[in-house]
């Protein structure tokens, strides 16, 4: 009889590790647009901005579950997903998308209204019976400002950083800023900064 216990309380801890491990989150925002980051040919402050996903857990997710808002938005969804996103797999939406999906819904088309002078930046989990934050990002003027992004680093489970190669920060402020340029639904790739010595330095530390 213990030997069943032990047995079916492991069962259930492996479903939840399993359920609280395969799951979506935020990995890279743009919220001040001076590009034309949707394609259109044009740059619009509304079409142009950009919310970036990353499926972090092993199995298939249903997109169409998951709601995104901002600050001022609160249970007012700005854009439900749609659709599936499998293990390690990253989505982009873009405000042009998002304006559509509002006006074929009936909802005011006021994008992702994502405020340049900083914002919160929330993705919700909608079932039957309940609502539940799944994640959310607070940033400042800083980090979004004309076409940097801010985002994690390594994707999906890394800390949040600054994309500045398109408007690079010599500020101070956290969170770090890292030279790479935005990447609107593809894998952040960026190589590290080298520092560059002299052969004499070289010599300096190995031969003293």
């Amino acid at each position: 009889m213990r030997f069943v216990v032990c047995f079916c309380l492991f069962l259930i801890s492996s479903v939840l590790v399993t359920s609280s491990f395969a799951q979506l989150r935020l990995n890279e925002i743009l919220a001040d647009p001076a590009s034309d980051w949707d394609g259109d040919g044009e740059v619009g402050s509304k079409a142009d901005e950009w919310v970036e996903i990353i499926n972090v857990g092993t199995t298939v997710i249903d997109l169409s579950k998951y709601r995104l808002t901002d600050l001022s938005g609160s249970y007012n969804w700005r854009y439900a997903f749609s659709g599936t996103l499998g293990p390690a797999e990253i989505a982009v939406v873009y405000g042009s998308e998002v304006v559509r999906w509002q006006s074929e819904n009936g909802i005011s088309t006021y994008g992702l209204s994502l405020n340049n002078s900083g914002d919160t930046v929330y993705l919700y989990e909608v079932s039957v019976s309940d609502t539940v934050e799944a994640d959310r990002y607070a940033y400042l003027s800083h980090e979004v400002l004309d076409d940097r992004a801010v985002g994690r680093r390594p994707d999906g489970t890394g800390d949040w950083v600054i994309f500045d190669g398109l408007n690079p920060y010599s500020g101070t402020k956290p969170p770090p800023a890292t030279g790479c340029n935005p990447s609107p639904g593809m894998p952040v790739s960026c190589a590290t900064p080298v520092e560059k010595i002299t052969w004499g330095i070289v010599k300096t530390l190995y031969l003293n």
